[in-house]
């Protein structure tokens, strides 16, 4: 037990050393306003060339920072939350790997080679959600990793497209036939990454993985690459007019739809899950609305306080003995004082309260929606969002926080676990200050907006409506939502896995179940090793047949001549 908790204080004292090197990059990066790419040809076929890059620049050493940085928070968290598995060396190892392939994609501006962090990303999170091994994470990892390699193969096709080029370096891309296919490809990969409408099931399925990596998950890695992928096509993808209204719509729908459901939702892992669905989307209507380095900056303080988040959750799961159930949740607030006061901090940065981090980011991204050239209904439906995101937040807290007091007897529940404690206090100076250090940091995070008073206090008013409506449905009589049709429709995302991943999944099994009778157990049989051994026997079969016949005439030849002499 020893040895592993050295090894795995020394991995997280190596992704705080990498923060703190990545940190020192980008400020000689950002003063002296410059960047570095760094190439290895790996070997020349034809007239392409096969090249590993690494990119160097502010982004890429900031978002490599902050990745570090959660993840060495995850790491020290870990420590307590899986201090009674068996295998927690190997599920060390599994995070490592996991933090490695994404910084492969933040480094690598190669399509070849970053499909080492892309696939990587992909595999590890199957490895991760089915770690439990029963039957629920098995089928939550197939979802995931079956709807991630729907990307997969967009981001083949874009390779395999670029081939015209000759090469696959996405900062030397110019325009050819096949550029606007590409862009294509490439904005399907990162909605599937990104778990945007329609591939948006499989997300709160990948709650079935341990809560540290559900923080990891969530906040700074897998879904937020396909976040990364746009920000760094973004030139490419806003020539086309058609890229920023679909965007816009999709990100909006998505926004709404995960609103909806985290209030009909009662596992406190999926709500989570769910509000980081609905800040996806609102990264994606900034970058419809033609502002990609919004979408990074709410990109890197949603990191801050969703992580701090969903390690507020996991302690209270592993205080009350793996219970996810906010009905089973009670009487938090005497029992865990602290992570009570970290849970509200969060949720209101997710919420957008005033001089908190998601107040920085959010609150430019929805005042650029309100100032900009969209319909009344796109509009409605983005303000909509944010009274939704209000709405569930307070919904948990009620249920956690402020609920009932418990009937059940706990006992040794404390918050004073430094292993818990250290990461969830370092978070929480991101969820208070991070929004404004990012802002004075970068200047390209700053935005002028010039609107009237009235106009400017329509965020701040929704909210402030949202927080007393919340106060008065979410009361402790009236908590919970029974609508039937309704209930049912919402808790289950709109049904669609069974619209999109079973006909998609079912497609596949009867296409690989007829390729397996026609070719597997057919063509391959005959054609391949069986139909070889079969050949090889018959063959023989008959060579032997012919040499005993020659043998026994020339036998009886030999005879009839002995007897003759």
């Amino acid at each position: 037990m020893f040895k592993l908790i050295g090894v795995e204080l020394c991995f997280s004292l190596l992704l705080f050393f990498w923060f703190i090197i990545m940190s020192v990059l980008m400020v000689y990066l950002c003063l002296n306003n410059i960047c570095f790419v760094f190439s290895w040809e790996l070997f020349n076929c034809m007239s392409s060339s096969v090249s590993f890059d690494i990119l160097l620049d502010w982004m890429s050493c900031s978002f490599s920072g902050l990745v570090c940085f959660i993840s060495g928070c995850v790491m020290i968290f870990s420590l307590s939350y899986m201090s009674g598995d068996l295998h927690n060396f190997r599920f060390t190892l599994m995070v490592v790997l996991f933090v490695l392939s994404m910084n492969f994609l933040i480094f690598i501006p190669s399509l070849v080679s970053l499909l080492l962090g892309w696939d990587g990303l992909g595999l590890v999170s199957f490895c991760l959600v089915i770690y439990y091994q029963n039957n629920k994470s098995l089928a939550a990892g197939m979802l995931t990793v079956l709807m991630n390699r729907v990307g997969d193969c967009f981001i083949l096709g874009s390779i395999s497209v670029l081939l015209i080029l000759g090469h696959w370096n996405m900062l030397c891309l110019w325009d050819f036939i096949g550029l606007e296919l590409v862009n294509v490809f490439i904005m399907i990969a990162g909605m599937t990454k990104s778990a945007q409408i329609p591939f948006s099931s499989w997300l709160p399925a990948a709650m079935a993985a341990p809560t540290p990596v559900s923080a990891l998950v969530h906040s700074s890695t897998l879904v937020t690459a396909g976040v990364y992928l746009f920000i760094r096509f973004f030139n490419y993808l806003s020539v086309y007019s058609w890229f920023s209204m679909f965007m816009v719509y999709i990100s909006i729908l998505t926004t709404v739809m995960s609103g909806i459901c985290a209030l009909y939702e009662y596992d406190m892992k999926k709500i989570i899950a769910l509000s980081t669905l609905s800040q996806l989307g609102v990264m994606m209507m900034s970058l419809g609305l033609g502002m990609p380095m919004m979408a990074l900056f709410h990109l890197y303080t949603h990191a801050m306080f969703k992580a701090l988040l969903f390690m507020c959750g996991g302690n209270i799961i592993h205080c009350f003995s793996g219970k996810q159930d906010m009905r089973q949740i009670n009487n938090v607030s005497n029992l865990l004082p602290v992570t009570c006061m970290f849970l509200n901090i969060s949720n209101m940065a997710l919420c957008g309260m005033p001089f908190l981090a998601g107040f920085y980011s959010k609150d430019l991204i929805i005042e650029n929606l309100i100032v900009g050239n969209m319909n009344l209904f796109t509009l409605m439906l983005g303000l909509f969002g944010v009274c939704l995101t209000v709405l569930y937040s307070m919904r948990f807290s009620m249920f956690i926080i402020w609920g009932n007091e418990s009937s059940e007897i706990y006992s040794n529940i404390s918050d004073m676990d430094k292993k818990m404690f250290f990461p969830m206090g370092m978070l929480v100076m991101g969820a208070l200050w991070g929004g404004w250090i990012f802002q004075e940091l970068f200047s390209l995070f700053n935005m002028n907006i010039f609107m009237p008073i009235i106009m400017k206090l329509i965020v701040f008013s929704l909210i402030i409506f949202s927080l007393i409506l919340s106060i008065g449905v979410w009361d402790k009589g009236s908590v919970s939502m029974k609508l039937g049709v309704l209930n049912y429709t919402n808790s289950s995302m709109w049904f669609m896995s069974s619209f999109i991943c079973n006909p998609m999944l079912s497609g596949f099994k009867k296409f690989t179940n007829s390729s397996m009778k026609s070719l597997d157990m057919g063509w391959f049989e005959i054609l391949g090793g069986q139909g070889i051994f079969s050949f090889n026997k018959l063959f023989f079969f008959i060579l032997e047949y012919w040499l005993m016949l020659t043998i026994n005439c020339y036998l009886i030849i030999f005879v009839f001549f002995i007897i003759y002499i």
